[in-house]
């Protein structure tokens, strides 16, 4: 924990607070749900959350999807969204969850609209995991 911040992996019952950092509008719609329970329930990918302590909104958020292929297993980073303290602890705990995985690497997908604490212009940065 840091600054209050804790980092878990994103349940069923987190539907309607993820919709609302990405400022999506208010939908019951099944089809949506539906995605969304596979989501926090597939081992493809990850969708981890960040809460601070006494808030009942989200922190943040990052989604990491795991390939394996011809080439090394690799997390790639496809959504992060928080400030720059909330980001920092979420790719904290990507890399840990990615080693733990056997993922020789991390690729962030980035764009700059997605977190203000990015440079202008969208990235793809590619970092080892260190064991």
């Amino acid at each position: 924990m840091q600054g209050g911040l804790t980092v878990r992996r994103a349940h069923r019952d987190d539907f309607a607070r993820v919709r609302e950092l990405l400022d999506a509008p208010a939908s019951d719609a099944r089809r949506e749900r539906k995605r969304f329970r596979r989501l926090v329930s597939t081992l493809r990918e990850d969708l981890y959350v960040a809460e601070r302590e006494g808030d009942p909104r989200l922190a943040g958020l990052v989604l990491v999807a795991y390939v394996r292929g011809l080439g090394p297993a690799t997390a790639i980073v496809r959504e992060l969204r928080g400030d720059a303290e909330v980001t920092a602890l979420l790719l904290a705990s990507v890399h840990r969850h990615a080693a733990a995985r056997g993922c020789g690497r991390v690729e962030l997908h980035v764009d700059a609209e997605t977190d203000a604490t990015w440079e202008a212009g969208p990235r793809i940065r590619r970092r080892p995991v260190s064991s």
